[in-house]
């Protein structure tokens, strides 16, 4: 549920900033001047905060013991899950693949999904996320929906002045 803080805080400042400094000629801000730029961002920031407990004790043995019984090497598939969660930020922040990271943070946030029905359930393990699985799957959805409005194409100024004229 605190991983809601860096979606919002992030999202709002870049779209916040960017607007700012954009409306004062700095040009070099315009590419996070809306709305998926700014989501992208705040998702990266989520994963980049998350992929932080799979690498450090007592986090990743948290994570391990919410890996369901059914997925194979628990801890190869924290650490793994970790790194990809590195990647996809690193792409949500380029403008050229922000679409296709979202598209990848989608997919990620629905495969690790079964990680929280177990971690509702409970685990033996007091390092394991305990947050009940209503708040967790809003906030997954959340998660989410920052995704899917990071995967709408940006049209670069230029391209609205052409087609606002040619209508």
């Amino acid at each position: 549920m605190t991983l809601l803080i860096p979606l919002v805080l992030v999202t709002l400042l870049v779209r916040v900033g960017a607007w700012f400094l954009t409306t004062r000629g700095v040009d070099r801000a315009r590419p996070w001047s809306s709305w998926p730029a700014a989501a992208g961002a705040g998702v990266a920031a989520v994963l980049l905060f998350a992929s932080v407990t799979h690498f450090v004790e007592p986090q990743r043995s948290g994570l391990i013991a919410i890996v369901p019984d059914f997925v194979p090497a628990p801890d190869l598939v924290v650490t793994a899950t970790g790194v990809i969660e590195i990647v996809i930020a690193g792409g949500l922040l380029v403008p050229r693949t922000r679409r296709w990271a979202a598209l990848a943070a989608i997919v990620l946030l629905i495969a690790m999904f079964p990680a929280n029905i177990v971690a509702a359930a409970g685990v033996d393990n007091p390092a394991a996320p305990s947050t009940p699985l209503v708040p967790r799957t809003i906030a997954q959805l959340v998660f989410v929906a920052g995704a899917v409005v990071a995967t709408v194409p940006v049209r670069s100024s230029a391209a609205r002045r052409v087609a606002t004229t040619a209508a």
